[in-house]
């Protein structure tokens, strides 16, 4: 109910240069189980593509678990800030 429909066309579409910049940038991937949006596979090829330095897994979220599960959400914002040393 809070979501509304998003730019497909941007999103299907989008491209970005080549780039050793983003390498560089320390990151963690969210994996949600019960995402409908991204399907496992695709969700596994974009952590292969771009290695995080940690994957977290919600298991009962869906695409948007700032909705559906935010306090797990949050735990791990505040684990991956502290493993940044943010």
């Amino acid at each position: 109910m809070l979501l509304r429909p998003g730019p497909i066309l941007a999103i299907t579409s989008a491209r970005f240069k080549e780039s050793d910049e983003a390498e560089k940038v320390p990151h963690v991937y969210i994996r949600t189980k019960q995402d409908r949006v991204l399907k496992p596979e695709q969700q596994e090829a974009m952590i292969k593509k771009w290695p995080p330095l940690n994957v977290y897994e919600i298991e009962n979220s869906d695409h948007s678990p700032l909705f559906s599960t935010p306090f797990i959400l949050f735990g791990f914002l505040v684990k991956a800030a502290a493993a940044f040393d943010v």
